[in-house]
Formats: C-alpha cells, sequence, structure tokens
C-alpha cells in the first residue's frame, strides 16, 4: 500500500514538472512540435467538448423550466371574472373614498372603463395566485 502511494506522488510530481515545462515553453516551439494537424484536431475536440456542455446546460435549463412550470399550473387560481368583478363593485361601492381615488387615477376623474376594470381583476387574480389563495371572498 504505501509503494502503491509513494509511485502515485511521483506519477503527480512528473505530471507536474511537464505541466511547468509546457507552461514555460514559447508558443513557437510548441507549434513546431505539435505541428498545424495536431492543433486543429485539438479545435475540434475543444469545440466539441464546448457543445457537449451548451446542450447539457441547455437540457437542464429546460428541464428547470418544465418542473417549474409544473409547479405554476398547480398553483392556477380558480376565478369566475363575474363573481370577481361583483365582489370589485362590492367594495367600489362600499368604499366611496377608494372608489374616488381609482376613478381619478384611472380616468382623470372619469369612470374606469370595462378594460380597466378587467385589468384589475386580472392583476387581483395573479396576487391571489401569488399568495396562495384559491377561493374568491
Amino acid at each position: 500500500m504505501s509503494q502503491d502511494h509513494d509511485d502515485r506522488a511521483k506519477l503527480a510530481r512528473l505530471a507536474d514538472a511537464l505541466m511547468q515545462d509546457i507552461l514555460a515553453m514559447p508558443d513557437a516551439e510548441i507549434i513546431a512540435e505539435v505541428e498545424r494537424e495536431g492543433i486543429e484536431r485539438a479545435r475540434t475536440i475543444l469545440i466539441e467538448v464546448k457543445m457537449n456542455i451548451s446542450k447539457q446546460l441547455l437540457n437542464k435549463a429546460k428541464a428547470q423550466h418544465d418542473a417549474w412550470r409544473a409547479t405554476q399550473s398547480r398553483n392556477v387560481v380558480s376565478l369566475d371574472r363575474s363573481t370577481a368583478r361583483d365582489h370589485f363593485d362590492r367594495i367600489r361601492h362600499g368604499d366611496p373614498e377608494f372608489n374616488q381615488k381609482i376613478t381619478l387615477a384611472a380616468r382623470n376623474g372619469k369612470a374606469p372603463t370595462d378594460s380597466d376594470i378587467d385589468g384589475l381583476i386580472d392583476d387581483w387574480a395573479d396576487l391571489r395566485r401569488l399568495d396562495g389563495q384559491d377561493s374568491t371572498e
């Protein structure tokens, strides 16, 4: 066991020494030893490695996105638009100050349009989904 450990340590030192020699060698000398064919082969290998890593990262991102979408579909709030609109109208009519503020903010003193109210209902549904609530009040 000790002999095996010593042999591995010697090999590691030899690999380090070779790496230091290669790093210290001028580029022109490396090119002369490797030749153009070896350089092109190394480039091809590096391009393939980069492409494979990119594919793996893309597949991982797709899997994460699919997992995220699966959890989002479970968090969808069921919202009956007519019930939501009735609820919104009750809030508006029950709080004159709120109704006046929303009217002033939305339309310069004019009543909000149906599309304004639909947008508010959609925003309310998003907030309820984010809060994790699933029932309309």
